[in-house]
């Protein structure tokens, strides 16, 4: 083969790798939001009253069972604004009020 060939299959080859590595961006699965938000989002069926979970400029408020549905909404709402904060700093910041 002579270089015009070789060249060619090797940006032939470097364009199947890189479309191999492709990932679907449509949910950041990895951010630890997200995790938060899938591990919270099975809760008890009851009414304790509604409920304000907030996290940074994040607050949302839902009729939940104890602080459950509030709380898996408020880490489903940092995991749609793709929060890139550790699962440490918000366990240790969302604070959720008593059912009222």
């Amino acid at each position: 083969m002579n270089r015009t060939h070789w060249t060619t299959l090797a940006l032939a080859a470097a364009l199947t790798l890189a479309a191999c590595g492709e990932t679907d961006d449509s949910e950041p699965a990895s951010l630890d939001a997200c995790t938060l938000a899938k591990e919270w989002s099975a809760c008890d069926e009851c009414y304790s009253g509604d409920v304000t979970c907030e996290y940074g400029d994040t607050s949302v408020t839902e009729a939940s069972c104890h602080d459950c549905q509030a709380r898996g909404a408020l880490y489903a709402a940092l995991c749609a604004a793709e929060v890139t904060d550790s699962r440490a700093d918000i366990e240790a910041g969302a604070t959720c009020s008593d059912p009222g």
